[in-house]
């Protein structure tokens, strides 16, 4: 009987790298549809061998030009940047396959859980750079985010969120509203992403209160499918609204702050983003975020039992330039129970507390 060479048939083990690459690729095409704070950001690609922070050049504004005479040569404009820099962070996430499962189901049990995993890790992106927005405080102008908040009977701007807590539950957001964020902006002379409209990014709650004027534009009376942002419901005085659930909700009843919640607190403020192009920065995704599959019998799974897959990303946002956008704070006829800010946020479910760090 003839020899075989099995040197000649493709094994599993020099498969691995194949799989690896191919549920890499399910989770980036999975993922990146899901992110909504993630598409408007700077891209900017992770820096090799250049330690752990990434830097963002910003040019700054030119002055006006000259009336030019002959003979005189004008004085030149300099060209120069602002340097952000921001510190690059792991996030990560994993589940557990037992065996018995991947054995008796009848789907993929490795792309649900890709599926599952993206969404995941979607969520977590977003949640970075919402947090990275709300949270700015600039260390060298001491300069913070810009609120604006609708209290009972007006709006008012600041810097930071010592006014937050004036949001009334029963205050809800109008087309006026929107009129004034976008009016502010241009006024900064903040550059819109598409030559005409900003981006407005709205919690589902506060964009039915929005949705309901009517002078609001679904999506398809302006924009053509292959122009359309990932979770874009519409437009309104130049701003085109995106819709996740990832947008700051907090605290608000007038007595106290909304990032630092105030005991007794009882409505919810819903803080829309509003923006335009430059204002934050984000690293890429492609090639800074893997699946790790870790199959095999060890000491602590002697019989093999369970496979554990997952995610980690290297990513890190940052807002560039403070000036290009703000939040507007307003309410939704929502309330929530609790005594404490401690029984007022759990209940409440607030999305301005910090992914948590494993231990």
């Amino acid at each position: 009987m003839p020899s075989i060479d099995i040197g000649t048939f493709t094994t599993t083990t020099s498969l691995t790298n194949t799989i690896k690459s191919y549920y890499d690729r399910l989770l980036l095409e999975t993922l990146d549809p899901l992110t909504k704070y993630f598409q408007f950001g700077v891209k900017k690609s992770l820096p090799k061998n250049e330690g752990t922070s990434i830097i963002w050049n910003r040019p700054r504004r030119l002055g006006f030009g000259q009336k030019v005479t002959a003979g005189i040569k004008p004085s030149s404009n300099v060209l120069s940047t602002l340097k952000v820099s921001s510190l690059i962070e792991v996030y990560g996430g994993y589940t557990v396959l037992e065996d018995t499962v991947e054995l008796t189901s009848i789907t993929d049990v490795l792309d649900m859980a890709t599926q599952e995993l993206a969404k995941s890790a979607a969520e977590t992106i977003d949640k970075a750079i919402m947090q990275s927005i709300l949270f700015f405080d600039d260390p060298d102008t001491a300069v913070s985010g810009v609120n604006v908040v609708k209290t009972s009977s007006t709006l008012q701007i600041s810097n930071g969120d010592t006014i937050v807590g004036n949001t009334y539950s029963d205050v809800l957001i109008a087309v006026s509203d929107i009129r004034r964020c976008a009016g502010e902006l241009r006024r900064r002379n903040v550059p819109t992403f598409d030559g005409q409209n900003y981006v407005g990014i709205i919690n589902p709650v506060v964009a039915e209160d929005l949705r309901a004027d009517s002078t609001w534009q679904n999506w398809h009376q302006y924009v053509t499918p292959e122009n359309l942002y990932a979770g874009e419901i519409g437009r309104v005085e130049g701003v085109r609204f995106v819709e996740t659930t990832q947008t700051p909700v907090s605290a608000g009843s007038g007595n106290g702050l909304a990032i630092s919640v105030a005991a007794g607190a009882s409505a919810l403020a819903y803080g829309t983003n509003v923006f335009g192009r430059g204002y934050y920065g984000v690293t890429e995704l492609d090639g800074g975020i893997k699946t790790f599959l870790v199959q095999g019998a060890s000491k602590s799974d002697p019989l093999n039992q369970s496979t554990t897959y997952g995610w980690k990303a290297h990513f890190t946002a940052k807002v560039l330039n403070v000036s290009a956008g703000l939040t507007l704070w307003t309410g939704s006829n929502d309330t929530m129970t609790g005594t404490s800010s401690t029984s007022a946020r759990e209940n409440a479910g607030l999305t301005l507390s910090a992914i948590p760090t494993a231990t």
